[in-house]
């Protein structure tokens, strides 16, 4: 959280190292540079015997200065265990670290103070009232750390891991105060953190006593400022110099950026005007405003990731489990070779895939780094299946990907040549369409009722009327599907016949599984899709699914695979698989398209990698992130399913918007389409209604005049329903305009 006039968290390696003190000293320096300075402590035990809000009073009886207290707490003990005596030792009646994040941030929002700090308990780790890690508590606020150092014997340890777990966690750290000693830690500090951050050493107010617990005196104390004096004066010089050019830094990268970086998927001919992520944590992106310079006190404003930051976040930004993998891999591994070796990485995650997203069908983990790639490799190995070793002498010629129309699986050369054309290639001169996509029936929800959507080609009627009640049902084999049916077989049959009629050959049925993503976010009917499958196996074409998008619990299930009860030949992974953190993709196969690529020649063997294939960081990340996905909130390990708290009832309001079309939920994704005449990605439809959810703090990026919202595994029911609400109001009121 960027704020107006600087505001910093004092936190500190241990307890009892001095953060009072040091908070004393700086509001003392706050007072004759004649700011304004407010001081809180969010938990005080001990109380009233301990209260360091009063300590800073005693010493700063000025009107400059305001102190609160958030919660006084009478047991001498760590918060967790002073709050049941408090409560009598009913835990019902404890008091939630939310209520108390939420004063402290109306608090930093409202006030009026040109000086603000915040001082911890104990140490960086001790527990909060809840029993929560206090740096994970306020990671949210996100507030530079004026840490306080242990200068006793064994505080260097404490302070290095102490300032480690901060950065881990997020933090900045504005730089270490720490009292002088025998065992000279600050020497060893300084040097220690050298060209990072500057550490200021005080004189040890025990040094002369014999007695070391003996209480120090209120005059003693007040000479010891005294003394100090200069040295707060450069702490505080320090600080404020440090506020300001955080500042300044974030208006030069506003310029460099507009000057030297092009951006994807963006017209830059709109003058863009860049905006600044300060943080992302959970579900939210922390942006920074500067234009709030003069009017508000806070320069931060955290929205909703409703597009989930490009589709790759489910259980949130920063977790501090993936940053802990990460950062022990790198420090393991950094990057090896993988061609020939192995590693433990990418072995846990080979058995967790095979054990997830391929469990009862694959047998072989290729890695890769991205989609795209993922989805490369996938036809390479598909069209060796189908064709084998190609023969120099008579190869095999006008080879096609058999796909659905409006499909998207991503922009490498293989990759956009088997999509049909769109937006995304019309002015691209390398395309070359190798492909026959065919139309395929929609499933969406108007005025509280399922329909199916039916193209010109189907030679049936446009709309039919699902007897359903819930989404889910669609999924169901046993559904009453007669007509249906009978509709999408005579449609297959008619053009597999003009392919078998054709001079082409099918290489591969490569489908984005019943929800296409960037093609405009169509539900497919996964009736239609079962068909079409079942159709290519009889004739021996190898089964893509390109699972990029709705693999991991995207759509509810493990995979759309799952989803549908269909086995692919060879499936494609990569979002969610590394949990949003890393770039990494797997293409799954069966051990009989493994064996298509066996031979006693290196060239008949898959020859496709990249340098970094298989990264150890990304792999020991991934791995963990599938355990966080079985831990998420909305997760039951009942039925292996995601179940998201949509409001159904506020989403049977959408479906009765005049300005809606379609809408429907499944999983972890809601889509509605706005009425529009020009129907594709090129809609300009929704930039009146994104820019109005901006003002309201939620991100939306929209396909043309599709939106689309992601939940996150963890979001809460009620943010949910306030985020739908907000989006609801602002249609609902278009229609009346």
């Amino acid at each position: 959280m960027l704020t107006k006039f600087p505001a910093y968290y004092v936190m500190a390696a241990n307890t009892d190292v001095g953060k009072t003190i040091f908070s004393c000293g700086i509001t003392m320096t706050a007072v004759k540079n004649a700011l304004r300075l407010l001081y809180i402590k969010p938990i005080q035990t001990g109380f009233p015997l301990d209260s360091d809000s009063s300590f800073i009073k005693i010493y700063n009886p000025s009107d400059l200065v305001s102190t609160k207290t958030i919660f006084s707490l009478s047991n001498p003990v760590s918060p967790h265990r002073a709050i049941f005596e408090n409560s009598n030792d009913n835990p019902d009646q404890c008091i939630l670290d939310e209520k108390m994040l939420s004063i402290l941030e109306e608090e930093l929002k409202n006030n009026d103070s040109q000086f603000i700090l915040i001082e911890g308990a104990g140490g960086v780790a001790s527990p909060t009232i809840q029993g929560q890690l206090q740096c994970d508590v306020y990671r949210s606020l996100r507030l530079p750390i004026i840490f306080v150092a242990d200068s006793k014997l064994g505080g260097i340890s404490c302070t290095i891991s102490s300032i480690a777990l901060l950065e881990t966690k997020g933090y900045e750290i504005a730089c270490v105060l720490l009292f002088d000693g025998k065992d000279e830690n600050a020497v060893f500090l300084k040097k220690h953190y050298k060209n990072k951050f500057p550490v200021f050493s005080f004189k040890n107010l025990t040094e002369n006593k014999e007695n070391k617990t003996e209480k120090i005196g209120k005059k003693e104390l007040e000479n010891w400022f005294k003394t100090n004096d200069e040295i707060f004066s450069n702490v505080f010089q320090h600080l404020t110099s440090y506020h300001l050019t955080k500042i300044e830094v974030i208006e030069d990268y506003i310029e460099t950026a507009k000057e030297h970086i092009w951006w994807p998927f963006t017209q830059h001919g709109f003058n863009i005007e860049p905006k600044v992520i300060d943080s992302a944590y959970k579900d939210n992106i922390t942006y920074v405003n500067l234009n709030k310079l003069r009017d508000q006190n806070i320069l931060t404003h955290c929205n909703y990731d409703a597009n989930a930051s490009w589709w790759t976040q489910g259980i949130g930004h920063a977790s501090f489990r993936l940053a802990h993998a990460a950062a022990m891999a790198a420090a393991r591994y950094g990057h090896v070779m993988f061609p020939g070796n192995i590693h433990e990485p990418a072995v846990k995650l080979t058995q967790k895939l095979i054990n997830t997203v391929g469990k009862g069908w694959a047998k072989r983990v290729f890695f890769s780094d991205n989609g795209s790639t993922a989805v490369e490799v996938a036809i390479k190995i598909a069209f060796r299946k189908k064709f084998g070793v190609p023969n120099q002498n008579e190869k095999i010629k006008n080879i096609l990907v058999l796909g659905l129309k409006d499909t998207y699986h991503g922009d490498t050369h293989a990759t956009m040549n088997a999509t049909n054309p769109n937006s995304f290639k019309f002015n691209d001169y390398w395309y070359e369409p190798k492909g026959y996509w065919l139309s395929y029936p929609s499933v969406f929800m108007k005025n509280k009722k399922y329909f199916v959507s039916l193209p010109d080609e189907f030679n049936s009627d446009k709309l039919f009327e699902l007897n359903i009640s819930n989404l889910n049902e669609i999924f169901d084999k046993n559904r009453d599907n007669v007509i249906l049916n009978e509709i999408y077989q005579n449609y297959i049959d008619r053009q597999m016949y003009v392919l078998e009629d054709s001079s082409f050959t099918v290489g591969a049925l490569l489908l984005e599984p019943i929800l296409q993503g960037a093609g405009g976010m169509k539900l497919i009917d996964p009736l239609f899709q079962r068909l079409l499958i079942q159709e290519c196996k009889k004739r021996k074409i190898p089964v893509i699914f390109d699972e990029v998008f709705t693999g991991f619990w995207r759509l509810g299930k493990i995979s759309a695979a799952h989803l549908m009860d269909e086995k692919p030949d060879i499936a494609c992974y990569a979002k969610l698989l590394t949990g949003g953190l890393l770039p990494l993709s797997v293409t799954l196969t069966t051990e009989e398209c493994f064996e298509s690529f066996l031979g006693d020649s290196l060239s008949t063997a898959l020859l496709h990698g990249h340098s970094y294939t298989a990264h150890p960081i990304g792999c020991f990340v991934a791995a963990e992130a599938i355990e966080e996905m079985f831990n998420s909130s909305h997760f039951c390990s009942d039925n292996n399913c995601l179940e998201i708290p949509w409001d159904f009832e506020l989403i049977e309001k959408f479906s009765e918007l005049q300005n809606i079309s379609k809408v429907f939920a499944l999983g972890s994704v809601f889509v509605f389409e706005l009425q529009d005449e020009h129907s594709d990605y090129t809609s300009t439809r929704s930039k009146v209604l994104v820019d109005k959810l901006k003002e309201e703090n939620i991100d939306v990026r929209c396909l043309g005049n599709i939106v689309y919202l992601f939940a996150g595994f963890n979001t809460k029911k009620e943010y949910l329903k306030v985020v739908l609400s907000k989006i609801y109001d602002n249609l609902k009121l278009e229609c009346h305009l």
